[in-house]
């Protein structure tokens, strides 16, 4: 009995494969339309090519590029396109961007012979960071607590009903609590490119160096509320002094210093710009470190959350 059961399993199996293998693929005569760039890189490019189609036959690929040791006439991109697509110029031809607009326009032919003109566009990269700076201020914002909603940087005028008005929140300025700090405040630091790495990043090197009164703040509070000398170096040397490397990445906007060389030691902070294109160097120095009085000043460096550098041309 059991094994009638089996056979009539076994044939239900059979005849079931047999039945789905003789159906036809309904995509089987189905051509594709698609002729997108995927991927779109040059020599010197500064992060990924930003693609998009602006119509239903055209597109832009646009590219930032350190340009300085690239012949613009003689570029072989490297690309790819939608899968059974082509492309001209094709991949590995040399191509020639040296024109006024510094673009080319190339076609992605799909397998269904849909055209969509690609006009690829290199717009020469201009770091951010590229220079000599002087800093210009050192500031930092402190907190009783993460999420907690009193004791937080300086507010601005205290109103007796409506309390702080977060909207004119500014941070303090840190000399004020780590007089040392002030050391800082007439040093220079100078960021040079010298190439784009394998990720797409500008990467180079600074020189950090003291200024007129040629001294680094040491981040040593000398004496603390205790009566000693408190050394607070390792949660707030960012930037590291003398010489080092740097990596910048421009998608999340966060620059990498080692000192010395990149197996030294190493920081990262978030670099912003203004109108005026100065740059401002945020860096977390947020610790579980609760003090005993929260209303001296060691103890809002006990809580600072985060520590900005202002540099100025």
């Amino acid at each position: 009995m059991e094994t009638n059961i089996l056979k009539k399993i076994f044939l239900t199996i059979i005849v079931i494969t047999i039945t789905i293998s003789c159906q036809e693929d309904p995509f089987e005569d189905t051509v594709s339309n698609d002729r997108q760039f995927l991927s779109f890189t040059i020599p010197g490019q500064v992060g990924p090519a930003v693609i998009r189609p602006t119509g239903d036959n055209e597109g832009i690929v646009e590219i930032f590029a350190v340009l300085s040791n690239v012949d613009l006439s003689n570029i072989i991109p490297v690309l790819s396109i939608s899968e059974y697509a082509q492309v001209s110029p094709g991949n590995g031809d040399i191509v020639n961007f040296n024109n006024d607009d510094l673009s080319i326009t190339y076609q992605v032919i799909s397998a269904s012979g849909k055209v969509r003109n690609w006009v690829v566009k290199i717009t020469p990269y201009e770091s951010a960071i590229e220079g000599k700076w002087n800093v210009d201020k050192i500031l930092y914002d402190w907190q009783v607590g993460i999420n907690q909603t009193w004791g937080y940087g300086v507010f601005g005028t205290y109103d007796e009903i409506t309390g702080y008005d977060p909207e004119a929140y500014v941070p303090e300025v840190f000399s004020k609590d780590f007089p040392n700090v002030a050391f800082e405040e007439d040093n220079t630091i100078e960021f040079i490119t010298n190439q784009i790495n394998e990720n797409g990043n500008p990467e180079g090197t600074f020189s950090f160096g003291a200024g007129a009164d040629n001294e680094f703040s040491s981040f040593i509070l000398d004496p603390d509320r205790t009566g000693v000398a408190r050394d607070y170096s390792a949660r707030f040397r960012k930037i590291h002094q003398g010489d080092g490397v740097w990596e910048f990445n421009e998608g999340t906007k966060t620059l990498t210093l080692w000192k010395g060389s990149k197996a030294g030691a190493k920081t990262e902070g978030i670099v912003s710009t203004d109108d005026l294109g100065n740059i401002r160097i945020a860096y977390n120095t947020w610790e579980d470190d609760f003090p005993d009085d929260p209303n001296d000043g060691e103890a809002h460096i006990q809580t600072a959350i985060t520590l900005y550098y202002h540099f100025i041309k």
